[in-house]
């Protein structure tokens, strides 16, 4: 389990390490008259002020990025599922925020540069869409091409209503969820025809090729990730009773999105530094004190609640608005708590579970009370060294010696854990029809337990 635990999280984490680096190295070669987030007049791209806080620039950004990738290895080494997403989490957190302070410290150099010598356009501080680029109708994709996908990923959802998935509720939630998310990629594309034309300075022709290029690959990526979303989730429906083949397609899937996105980003970020580089003049748009550190977009004049990156194809809100700002403030305490889940994972694994017998039930304590079970009601108690064959978990937590919740028992069906697998004896219990697989920490208590409630069942009997 701990080796599919890094696969998965390995796949998932240890690109962004790169696509970031390259990323923030990137912001050095001047895109749309914009250097390290700073709009400079063409004229002084070269100029030796500027190369001094650019060399600086790189030189930290070295220094910080460069030692977080070897950090992540002792990852390996680390025996439980909480303390191993706890790592994962904390060093994800370092390497996004990391880079992102860089940037913003030497923006502000680059900044100051900036205003110590006036170097402004006469478009400072505007923020405008070319009337004319804005009147040019868009060349969308038919939307056929996004409703074929969202039709075939509700396939498995009706399927589910009909014959729920046999490995319960979880696969149901992940056919809703894929096709939520393909109805989700094509409102995006829609959205991208809503934003703001790219207007760099009186060239329309650059604003016309600057904002078509950008909704091109905008809508090459949502298209993709419909398509690769409907198939994963038809995959997976197919695969449904295959734990490995699961496993496999979501790894493919995670490593085709990124793929494609990261193709995406730096495709429209060369496509920028290419059409603008032989751009020069006087009279080029400027929104530097709209945008904080660089990062963040923040301007009260203007009406558009999502604007594009000044950079690239992201998009940002624009934080004059209140619902973005609750919007951002979610996400960043989101962002920020990633760590917290794994040291509560980590919790769940180290607290032992527990059996506590008193006179009228037998209670199974994990955190707290998971199992309260009449003594009364109880119709069968057997002391196993091993479990039966386990097909899957229904809900609950399974890590490496802990296993709570409800599970799907071989040859029993449905049936309620709390134990230590790998700390035996375990008991069998049957009481109103229900299946329990219970144990405490203490092999000694279990084996105490067990011959308690043996006794208790042979009194019941001969007492009928």
């Amino acid at each position: 389990m701990m080796v599919l635990f890094h696969v998965i999280f390995g796949i998932a984490c240890v690109p962004i390490w790169p696509i970031l680096y390259f990323m923030m190295h990137n912001q050095i070669k001047p895109k749309k008259n914009l250097i390290i987030g700073v709009t400079l007049p063409y004229s002084v791209h070269d100029d030796v002020a500027v190369l001094q806080v650019l060399k600086g620039y790189r030189k930290w950004l070295n220094i910080s990025m460069l030692p977080l990738l070897p950090l992540l290895f002792p990852v390996f080494w680390l025996n439980t599922s909480g303390a191993v997403l706890t790592w994962y989490m904390t060093w994800l957190l370092i390497v996004v925020v990391l880079p992102n302070v860089i940037i913003a410290i030497f923006r502000e150099k680059l900044m100051a540069l900036k205003r110590d010598n006036a170097w402004y356009g006469e478009a400072t501080g505007l923020a405008f869409t070319d009337i004319k680029a804005a009147a040019q109708p868009p060349r969308k994709v038919s939307r056929v091409w996004f409703l074929i996908p969202l039709i075939l990923s509700i396939v498995p959802v009706a399927h589910a209503l009909i014959e729920p998935p046999a490995w319960g509720a979880a696969f149901a939630v992940v056919y809703v969820s894929n096709a939520l998310m393909v109805a989700l990629f094509w409102l995006m594309y829609q959205m991208i025809f809503r934003v703001r034309s790219e207007v760099v300075n009186e060239n329309l022709t650059l604003t016309m090729t600057l904002t078509r290029m950008r909704r091109y690959k905008w809508g090459r990526l949502w298209l993709a990730a419909a398509w690769f979303t409907c198939g994963f989730s038809l995959s997976t429906w197919a695969f449904s009773e295959n734990l490995a083949a699961f496993i496999l397609l979501i790894l493919a899937y995670i490593v085709l999105i990124l793929i494609v996105a990261i193709h995406t980003e730096f495709s429209a970020r060369f496509a920028q530094q290419k059409l603008t580089s032989g751009e020069s003049g006087d009279l080029y748009i400027d929104e530097d004190e709209h945008w904080i550190w660089g990062l963040l977009y923040y301007n009260p004049n203007d009406s558009n609640f999502l604007v594009n990156n000044r950079i690239g194809i992201n998009m940002s809100f624009n934080l004059a608005k209140p619902t973005a700002r609750w919007i951002m403030l979610i996400s960043a305490l989101m962002i920020v708590a990633m760590p917290f889940l794994g040291v509560w994972m980590w919790a769940q694994e180290v607290t032992p579970a527990r059996l506590i017998l008193n006179e009228t039930e037998l209670i199974a304590r994990h955190t707290s009370d998971r199992y309260v079970i009449r003594l009364d009601s109880i119709e069968s108690v057997e002391l196993i060294d091993s479990l039966p064959f386990v097909s899957h978990r229904i809900n609950g937590g399974s890590f490496e010696n802990l296993s709570t919740g409800v599970f799907f028992v071989s040859g029993i069906g449905r049936a309620y854990f709390c134990l230590h697998p790998k700390s035996p004896p375990i008991l069998q219990i049957t009481a109103d029809g229900q299946h329990y697989f219970l144990n405490d920490s203490v092999t000694s208590i279990t084996q105490e337990i067990y011959s308690q409630l043996t006794g208790m069942i042979y009194d019941r009997e001969d007492h009928r």
